[in-house]
């Protein structure tokens, strides 16, 4: 008498099972791809950065405050560092990734020609060599070209290393760059020579927004405010003043007893002229 099956015989529930694996690979899979799809190089490095601050954080309950960043002389920043925009992914070698300050002279109360641009300083306060850190960074200073920098023509270029936390790098400049106009930019930015390295700046977070601070990462199209302040400042000496014109030298008794004569025998000489004048009209006259 034949006999039901009344369930899947172990050939078929082995192909099931196999079956069920591959799919459930395969969801896998793609959504790992779609999750890479959606998270950008800078979101990446920024879950990174989460890690690194967080390391940071339980450094400081050891080994106290990170270093102080008080050098320069026009800033928009409070001195503390709360946190890094980090381009990630070896974008140090991309001239379209960029970020950086305007400067304009006239909210520090100065007006051009009054100063002189002789450098610059970056804060690293936060330590970052668990992620990779320090990095390259290639720094230039531009003129403003209506409202953006005018990256064809820097001024001044510097390499710095930020992402150690040893405290602020300093850049002064070998011949100073007389501030001519009311604003000029300082952009840390991607450069060829950096190729396969990363970035970053340092933010302050606690104050508020001073507008002065930049940042792309698809060219000067995209360029657009961000809600830190970049800690990027610049130092300046002051120009010296232009020469006082020549003073008039003052008369002495001698020369002034002289001017009184010579404007009294021009005044006799006039005298004189006028009455010849009215003489020849007497005589004209029938």
């Amino acid at each position: 008498m034949p006999t039901r099956t009344t369930g899947p015989t172990d050939d078929s529930a082995t192909g099931v099972s196999c079956r069920v694996a591959l799919l459930c690979g395969a969801l896998l899979l793609a959504a790992s791809g779609l999750a890479a799809a959606l998270i950008d190089p800078t979101t990446t490095a920024q879950l990174r950065l989460d890690q690194a601050q967080a390391d940071l954080r339980v450094n400081d309950a050891v080994e106290g405050e990170p270093p102080a960043f008080d050098c320069g002389d026009l800033f928009y920043d409070d001195g503390t560092a709360e946190n890094a925009i980090f381009f990630g992914g070896g974008q140090a070698g991309e001239d379209d990734h960029f970020l950086g300050v305007r400067f304009e002279l006239a909210d520090f109360g100065l007006v051009p020609n009054q100063v002189e641009l002789t450098g610059f300083c970056i804060s690293n306060q936060i330590d970052l060599t668990v992620v990779g850190g320090p990095w390259p960074n290639q720094v230039f200073v531009y003129r403003d070209n209506e409202g953006l920098p005018d990256i064809d023509n820097p001024q001044r270029e510097a390499t710095v290393l930020t992402g150690d936390g040893l405290g602020a790098f300093v850049v002064d400049f070998d011949q100073a760059w007389r501030l001519d106009e009311p604003v000029f930019w300082i952009m840390v930015r991607g450069d060829p020579v950096n190729a396969g390295e990363d970035f970053n700046v340092e933010t302050d977070q606690s104050s508020e927004p001073s507008g002065n601070s930049w940042l792309t990462d698809r060219g000067l199209d995209f360029i657009f405010q961000t809600e830190q302040n970049l800690m990027i400042r610049a130092t300046v000496a002051a120009l010296p003043l232009p020469p006082a014109p020549e003073p008039v030298p003052i008369l002495g008794p001698g020369g002034l007893f002289v001017l009184l004569g010579a404007l009294l025998a021009l005044a006799l000489v006039a005298v004189r002229r006028l009455d010849a004048a009215r003489e020849k009209v007497k005589y004209l006259r029938p």
